[in-house]
């Protein structure tokens, strides 16, 4: 009697005050209750609690365990029982406690090396086995089978690896579905009923949780404990949903607190030990079930730029080739070292790589003075010069020079056989308008004038007889190169039939050569592989023209850097790191990330959707489950701080805030990681960083404004985890996905 006195001191100094956090709290308080009592089942209780919420706890609950069960062990007696307190009679009740109690403690005082638990756990089963009647068990061995103990038993049995498959176990379960009373009340024995059947894999019907959930939430009798066991049973059913967040909101508001220390009490049963710890216990243990810390891994930066791998292309010569070991090609060059300037570049490469280029510029020169043909080297090689700033004024003056020299006709240029042709037309103009020709100029227009003649969507090889011309297949390099050339000399009109072939283009997420090719030796037509260096144009491009392709061409460069597709390709790993090189690398981030902020920055509410009222609620509702600030604003600008945005699916971008989700929507699905669910019934909640803070996006079509409303208004905002979450409307009732 001494020890329970001693535990009542405890409860009658706690004055009510604001809670140090639930788990933290409640864990502290039976720390502290179990080492004042002397019962096995109020020790095994607060062992079961403390072994739950070992993980979710900020400090090492690991000694404070081994003490307990240490303790315990000394209780056990020699029949590999437990009796009620030390050194009496051995009972089937207290024996169950005490097994679930073991198991509970056993991966984590493990560590610790407490000798004998295995021992004492193989001990008790012994005990339980030995003692149990055909179908169930007595109080002590030899005593007629009753609800309570065969209850406690079962679910032993199932934390030991007893399933329901067992005979023992099958038989114990034919027992309690056969039986319409119990001992002890009602709720109590649905409570211990499901957690036994869950810890033996037996399945329980939706009717039964549903029942359950009908309970908690409208059944205004149940007393403190039946309310704990019953929420424990229920969140080791079913994943947290609307109707669960609201039972354990409703659970946490009935706790007691002073300083750290968080309890339940069973009213009016205030003297009762037992109660005060078993109460406290279940809540800890239902609310530890639905915590969740994040998992700790480390994450790779997503935009990394496969610099090294582009680095060892580099051939002895100073050049790049296409490929590795390939001879050194000007394109190439152009592209790695435009590229490389984002990768800590050393001088020496660089250098070597501009002697490399200026001697091909002097022999591109010459090639064109010989062919009267505009070099594609050659534009490359004085693109890298003058990006080096490595030309002299009278250098610049006689490049132009050439170029005007080697047309086939006024503003055009091409080859004698095939005579003008777009693309190289194209880069004449490009490199003419790079030395300082002004748009205006008649060569210039000229060459405008021609290019948009000869075709109403894209450009590819043309061919011209003495009798006719005529465009062979246009392809997108061509089409690109032309409209890069055009984009400010022509106008939006003259510009939108081909800028609406190009995106035509686009399969797989990119752009390939051409969208699909013809095979004459299979008589079949294929699809094109897209490539980065086209992807990556055409999105500037049409971004240019108001098209923004920004988060499909980012993960579709991602993909290509990490599938291997661009190894050894000089050209396309310079054109990721171009890409790449534009977007600040940004923290990982999850929704355990948002939940910790929500209790200590200020978030900005934005809900441009949302009424005044719905806003204001939803603030309130955040006030009293969180400790941070909430506002509400007449904006949809993200800035810097932390946010809650509520928006429709489109109208903001999640690849700038989080790189690492695979976000993509369609006109009727969204594809969330590995999920895709219809639009029209998910809402979707998905992390993000901002440079001093988190953003929570809760995306919904205006049909699910209710269900995105109740994510803050039911408390389900407490429990949220994972990399999103996905809240599924099916048939009124929402079905809860996180993803990762």
């Amino acid at each position: 009697m001494k020890k329970v006195l001693a535990l009542v001191m405890i409860v009658l100094m706690l004055i009510p005050a604001v809670s140090a956090g639930t788990i933290d709290g409640s864990a502290r308080f039976l720390k502290e209750a179990a080492k004042s009592s002397q019962q096995t089942r109020e020790i095994s209780l607060a062992i079961m609690a403390l072994s739950e919420a070992s993980n979710d706890l900020e400090w090492d609950i690991a000694p404070e365990l081994d003490n307990l069960v240490t303790t315990l062990l000394k209780y056990q007696n020699p029949d590999g029982g437990w009796g009620l307190y030390p050194g009496e009679t051995s009972n089937v009740l207290d024996t169950a406690y005490a097994v679930i109690a073991l198991e509970r403690a056993d991966p984590i005082v493990g560590a610790l090396r407490v000798e004998g638990v295995r021992n004492a756990i193989n001990s008790g089963l012994s005990y339980l086995l030995s003692s149990g009647n055909e179908g169930g068990w007595g109080y002590v061995p030899g005593t007629p089978t009753s609800c309570y103990p065969t209850l406690v038993t079962i679910w032993a049995l199932g934390e030991s690896g007893y399933t329901y498959n067992s005979k023992v176990v099958r038989e114990a379960i034919k027992y309690v579905e056969n039986t319409t009373t119990c001992e002890i009340p009602e709720y109590e024995a649905l409570a211990l009923k499901l957690i036994a059947y869950h810890s033996t894999g037996y399945p329980v019907s939706n009717e039964t949780i549903e029942s359950v959930k009908e309970i908690l939430l409208n059944d205004g009798n149940l007393k403190m404990k039946e309310r704990a066991m019953l929420t424990y049973a229920l969140v080791l059913h079913t994943p947290i949903d609307f109707d669960t967040a609201r039972i354990l909101i409703k659970l946490e508001s009935y706790s007691k607190s002073t300083n750290n220390l968080v309890y339940w009490m069973n009213t009016p049963d205030l003297f009762s030990s037992t109660e005060l710890v078993a109460t406290t216990s279940y809540a800890l243990m239902a609310f530890s079930t639905s915590f969740e810390l994040p998992p700790v891994k480390g994450v790779k930066n997503p935009y990394e730029m496969p610099c090294q791998e582009l680095k060892n292309l580099q051939n002895p010569d100073g050049g790049w080739g296409l490929g590795r070991n390939e001879p050194s090609d000007e394109k190439a060059t152009y592209y790695a070292l435009m590229s490389i300037q984002a990768c800590y570049p050393e001088k020496e490469s660089i250098e070597k790589a501009l002697a490399w280029t200026r001697g091909a510029f002097e022999r591109d020169a010459v090639w064109m003075r010989q062919e009267r043909r505009m070099s594609v080297g050659y534009y490359y090689a004085l693109k890298t010069l003058l990006m080096y700033n490595n030309l002299t004024a009278e250098e610049k003056a006689q490049a132009e020079e050439l170029i005007r020299s080697v047309q086939l006709d006024y503003g055009l240029w091409g080859n004698t056989v095939l005579g003008p042709q777009p693309y190289e037309t194209a880069l004449a103009i490009k490199a003419l308008r790079e030395l300082g020709v002004p748009a205006n100029d008649s060569l210039v227009q000229r060459a405008k004038e021609w290019l948009l003649s000869i075709s109403n969507g894209g450009w590819g090889t043309h061919v011209t007889t003495k009798y006719y011309s005529y465009m062979l297949k246009p392809d997108v390099l061509t089409t690109i190169t032309v409209l890069e050339a055009l984009s400010e000399i022509a106008s939006q009109e003259e510009l939108q039939p081909h800028m609406d072939w190009l995106i035509e283009q686009r399969i797989n997420g990119g752009w390939p050569y051409w969208k699909t090719y013809y095979v004459w030796e299979k008589n079949k037509e294929f699809p094109g592989t897209p490539t980065v260096e086209l992807t990556v144009r055409a999105t500037d491009l049409l971004m240019d023209h108001g098209y923004n392709y920004t988060n499909e061409t980012l993960e579709f460069v991602m993909n290509a850097r990490d599938s291997g597709a661009i190894d050894n390709k000089t050209i396309e790993l310079a054109s990721t790191i171009n890409y790449l090189s534009r977007f600040q690398y940004v923290p990982p981030v999850s929704l355990y990330d948002v939940r910790s902020a929500l209790d200590s920055d200020v978030f900005g509410i934005i809900a441009p959707h949302m009424d005044a009222a719905t806003v204001n609620e939803t603030i309130d509702m955040l006030n009293d489950l969180f400790s941070g600030g909430f506002i509400a604003l007449n904006t949809t600008t993200i800035g810097e701080g932390s946010y809650i945005v509520m928006a429709h699916y489109g109208e903001y971008f999640v690849r700038p805030y989080n790189p690492y989700l695979k976000f993509h929507l369609t006109n009727e699905t969204v594809t969330v990681g590995n999920v895709t669910v219809p639009i029209a019934k998910a809402v979707i909640l998905i992390p993000g960083k901002t440079p001093k803070g988190v953003v929570l996006f809760v995306f919904y079509e205006q049909e699910n404004a209710e269900i995105a409303k109740e994510v803050f208004t039911t408390g389900f905002i407490r429990y949220i985890r994972g990399n999103a979450m996905i809240l599924l409307n099916e048939n009124g009732k929402v079905r809860v996905i996180v993803v990762g």
